[in-house]
């Protein structure tokens, strides 16, 4: 029977550090070093959001997507997010921060600044009269809405949101 899971190649080149992912069809982010033995882990009640970040003092700040992968509902669109998580390193959480509603949805990215605000990308739901009024073509085809992005500074309070 083939190999399906584990490690199948360790180059001796590989870099000594750390990888961290979040597998599309769980609900755990995990720390692996370069001989794939798990460090740590820590487990959501959410699917991923598509990235995790490790941060300085060993938290894990990570997308999650509440709705699936898929969107909320309103926005529809791979990629899709919605809520911002932080856990610290025996996995308790301790933030959350949502960007989710009929109108917006949090996707794909952050970037944590150097004074600690986290620059967060989001979908902006249109509709076609407001994309036209705002440049759009009215001519070209489409689904009859859109789904412009803008980028939100969120200033973490790590209690109720930010």
């Amino acid at each position: 029977m083939a190999q399906t899971t584990g490690l199948f190649f360790n180059d001796p080149g590989a870099s000594h550090g750390y990888t961290l992912f979040s597998p599309n069809t769980s609900n755990t982010t995990y720390l692996i070093d370069k001989d794939a033995h798990v460090v740590n882990e820590w487990t959501s009640d959410y699917a991923p959001g598509l990235l995790g970040y490790l941060m300085p003092d060993g938290s894990l700040l990570r997308a999650s997507a509440p709705h699936g992968q898929g969107g909320n509902g309103s926005i529809q669109a791979a990629g899709a997010g919605g809520l911002l998580e932080r856990f610290d390193w025996n996995g308790t959480k301790t933030w959350e921060f949502a960007y989710d509603s009929a109108t917006h949805l949090s996707h794909h990215d952050l970037e944590v600044m150097p004074n600690g605000n986290i620059l967060l990308i989001a979908w902006e739901l249109k509709s076609e009269a407001e994309a036209t009024q705002a440049g759009r073509d009215p001519n070209l085809p489409g689904p009859g809405f859109l789904y412009p992005d803008h980028i939100i500074e969120v200033q973490p309070d790590y209690v109720n949101g930010g």
